[in-house]
């Protein structure tokens, strides 16, 4: 009989076990401890970009192997290829190229669209053709007086903003997205969730934002943290970044994979791209 109690209770720890492992790996449900790190969930894939995207900012999915991206000091455009590792120049706006403070790029058709942290939109004119002589509009959000944008999203219709830094009083202690559509004036709030709706998030500066769905990804580089949110800002997973020196990108490839991206320390910055579970349930 005591041999086969030892086996039982050995059996019993070993379930438990491989229980505690998966829910380490792949987070919690919505009724419990939301939190994983990127000790627990592997990248997939790492690489280095070249020395010019060293501040790299922004990342935008063109389909499941090639991404778009920019460096934060001028408009220049580049493309990612995950399946070769290639980095190459898609585009500029601008002789000579624009120079402002991009922290966004996003896709809205056959349109690239980049955000500088004033809230200034640049739409480059059918930019995934790659022309040249990209032709480009400029619009104003009138969030330049609101908030730091560093963040942009094409949903469906609009684009979702994230703001890092709220100028705002009544707004400091919230997570603030807006929301832009073309001709239809200044932008608009579309979330503000209050912080301490978000588990034990006492700060939060997004860096990046990406729209999958009904769910919401936001990376902020100084809390090192990737947080994946529902459109009412309700929180389902969050991710810390350990190992990410300073996360400015994120985007959702098609087969659900997350992709962020860092700004490089001595050289360029770097592209890890994880498994779908830990941004989504």
């Amino acid at each position: 009989m005591t041999g086969r109690n030892d086996r039982l209770h050995r059996y019993v720890m070993m379930t438990m076990l491989r229980l505690l492992a998966i829910v380490t790996l792949f987070g919690a449900t919505s009724c419990g401890d939301v939190s994983t790190s990127a000790e627990d969930a592997a990248a997939l894939q790492r690489l280095q970009l070249p020395p010019a995207l060293r501040e790299v900012s922004g990342l935008a999915t063109v389909d499941q192997d090639e991404l778009l991206t920019l460096t934060d000091e001028v408009a220049t455009v580049y493309t990612i290829n995950l399946e070769t590792g290639s980095v190459e120049e898609l585009f500029s706006l601008g002789d000579p190229v624009i120079a402002a403070d991009f922290e966004g790029i996003t896709i809205a058709g056959n349109d690239v669209w980049l955000v500088t942290s004033r809230g200034v939109l640049y739409r480059a004119i059918d930019g995934l053709k790659g022309q040249p002589d990209t032709a480009f509009e400029l619009f104003s959000t009138g969030l330049e007086d609101t908030c730091e944008v560093e963040g942009l999203a094409f949903d469906r219709t609009r684009f979702l903003l994230a703001c890092k830094e709220n100028f705002r009083k009544k707004d400091r202690d919230k997570l603030m997205i807006y929301a832009w559509s073309q001709g239809e004036g200044d932008a608009e709030v579309y979330l503000a969730k209050p912080l301490h709706e978000l588990g034990s998030i006492q700060k939060l500066s997004p860096s990046g934002i990406s729209v999958d769905g009904d769910t919401i990804q936001i990376v902020a580089a100084r809390q090192r943290a990737l947080l994946a949110i529902d459109r009412q800002g309700n929180l389902l997973r969050m991710m810390t970044l350990k190992g990410h020196p300073q996360a400015e990108g994120v985007t959702v490839l098609a087969d659900g994979s997350i992709v962020i991206a860092d700004e490089g320390q001595n050289g360029g910055g770097l592209i890890s791209r994880y498994g779908p579970a830990i941004g989504n349930d």
